[in-house]
């Protein structure tokens, strides 16, 4: 999908997609909403003109295009909307037909790279949430029962396999029994 006003430009571009072999259709001014699936954005940055129906077009589009930057020339603004609309690369006009692949190119790496990067974050900080409840349940039985940490983590292992629950649905389990047990106590 190309962004950009027509013009010489967004015309050069459009032939230069074509014949590296992507299927292309520019739009402006820029739509609400993307009615088909876009991989690629190539979008003018306008010293904040439309950058707010850009921003929102990016970010409403799942899963997240890739974005590369028409640049017409560099100022703290329109180095502000690159870093704003996270885009993967940059092109500077004038177009040089040569660099269009190498930027595409370049582009969908960062981007698939920082989708990678994004999904281990979230995994991560759910794990991080996960071992939260674990230790809290470890401490919990260590309290009730008076058991080391060890032997707490080894109740849970064989709770959680006896069960056929993960150690963190055990985990979860223990402290909501306990929970339970504490309103029931303030009756």
């Amino acid at each position: 999908m190309l962004l950009n006003p027509p013009g010489e430009v967004s015309d050069a571009l459009v032939l230069q997609l074509i014949r590296i072999g992507c299927s292309v259709r520019q739009c402006w001014p820029p739509p609400d909403q993307f009615d088909l699936h876009v991989d690629v954005i190539f979008t003018g940055i306008f010293q904040n003109r439309h950058h707010e129906e850009i921003g929102a077009l990016v970010t409403s589009a799942h899963p997240r295009p890739t974005i590369v930057a028409l640049v017409e020339y560099e100022s703290p603004a329109v180095l502000s909307q690159i870093i704003e609309l996270e885009c993967h690369g940059v092109i500077i006009h004038p177009l040089d037909a040569h660099r269009i692949l190498p930027a595409l190119v370049s582009a969908l790496r960062v981007s698939k790279e920082l989708t990678k990067l994004k999904q281990k974050n979230e995994q991560l900080q759910e794990r991080l949430l996960g071992q939260a409840d674990v230790n809290r349940a470890k401490l919990l039985l260590m309290n009730a029962q008076g058991w080391n940490e060890s032997e707490a983590h080894a109740f849970l292992s064989q709770e959680a396999m006896k069960s056929r629950r993960t150690l963190l649905e055990t985990a979860q389990i223990v402290i909501k029994q306990n929970d339970q047990t504490k309103k029931q106590t303030i009756k």
